[in-house]
């Protein structure tokens, strides 16, 4: 039945963290709340999403955290249009810069030619897209997934819990965000296990569950017992394998406890609502433009890890320890996480 349910879950996600496939947009409207109080200047926010708000990853964030922020009065409208593909994403951007929306979030590594574009025929408009690469321009914002900061400490976690040493570890395509993160959850790993390795593969592809969870089949032949993932497909292709064969798993950038409760290990959740709140504060400031690189972490509370509570038991003390110790260093500033982009 879990993995009945994984599949469901695969089925319905057309898009992964950073690519679409060929699905048919859905565009939705904002709708009414006369709970939330109204927003100071009225701003319209509008996402452009590769996949569905019912993820419980990529997508669902970024939508969770736009109506956080609407609930608080800091946004007045949220709209979306799901299963966007990376390169037909010109007629949802361009759309919702013509219906004079205020941000315009490009949600995929892949629409950043195609908002770079569009925004240039809209500067009175502000823009931002999932590069994480400081690619900002103009009046197209860029923003960071520092995810390697969370899954360092989600790597000390998976240290504290493996019995063979080996980790596996699978993104989408090699990208820095992807790498960055891949390993630094090894180096997690490492710090408390320092004989610990990693076996990693980059399948080509965000969405096929079917690939990545060969690709930690293949893994768990060489000894993987813990999994980390960039990437939908790759994660939930890890979390099935997991299921089967009583190994563990790490989510992709949501609480995804639910696909695996005696196998997802721990979840790293972007909050998104803190990622778009500097956003926010610069339009009405009237300070977005020339757009910045927003970047915001584990100390500002842009990235939260949650151990499964049924898991936490197979973690070593002296893993907890660490996690603690170094969760508070980074939240302090004296311990920095190496970002390893390639």
């Amino acid at each position: 039945m879990k993995r009945i349910a994984i599949v469901l879950v695969a089925l319905a996600l057309a898009g992964a963290a950073c690519g679409a496939d060929e699905s048919t947009e859905t565009t939705v409207a904002p709708s009414a709340d006369t709970t939330a109080a109204p927003a100071e200047a009225g701003i319209r926010v509008a996402l452009v999403l590769p996949g569905e708000i019912n993820d419980l990853s990529w997508n669902q964030v970024m939508f969770e955290g736009a109506e956080a922020l609407k609930t608080e009065g800091l946004i007045s409208e949220v709209s979306y249009t799901e299963l966007v593909p990376e390169g037909d994403a010109e007629r949802a951007i361009r759309g919702y810069a013509e219906d004079g929306y205020d941000l315009i979030v490009a949600h995929s590594f892949g629409y950043g030619e195609t908002a770079l574009a569009v925004s240039g025929d809209f500067p009175d408009t502000a823009f931002a897209w999932a590069g994480g690469i400081e690619g900002q321009s103009g009046n197209l914002a860029d923003y960071a997934q520092p995810f390697y900061e969370a899954y360092y400490l989600a790597g000390i976690l998976a240290g504290g819990a493996t019995t063979t040493g080996v980790l596996g570890g699978a993104g989408g395509f090699d990208i820095p965000v992807c790498h960055s993160m891949i390993e630094a959850f090894y180096l997690g790993a490492q710090e408390v296990d320092p004989a610990a390795t990693g076996v990693t593969t980059y399948v080509g592809d965000w969405i096929d569950v079917v690939k990545a969870k060969e690709a930690a089949a293949a893994a768990a032949t060489q000894g993987a017992d813990v999994f980390v993932a960039c990437g939908e497909g790759p994660v939930l292709g890890q979390i099935e394998l997991a299921n089967e064969q009583g190994l563990y798993a790490t989510s992709y950038v949501g609480d995804m406890t639910s696909l695996g409760p005696d196998s997802v290990l721990s979840s790293v959740v972007w909050n998104t609502k803190e990622l778009l709140r500097p956003m926010i504060a610069d339009i009405n400031a009237g300070t977005f433009s020339p757009a910045k690189y927003y970047s915001v972490g584990v100390a500002d509370e842009g990235l939260i890890v949650l151990i499964n509570p049924a898991l936490e038991g197979e973690i070593s003390q002296a893993a907890m320890d660490l996690y603690e110790q170094r969760l508070q260093e980074i939240k302090d500033g004296t311990f920095t996480v190496p970002f390893i982009m390639e």
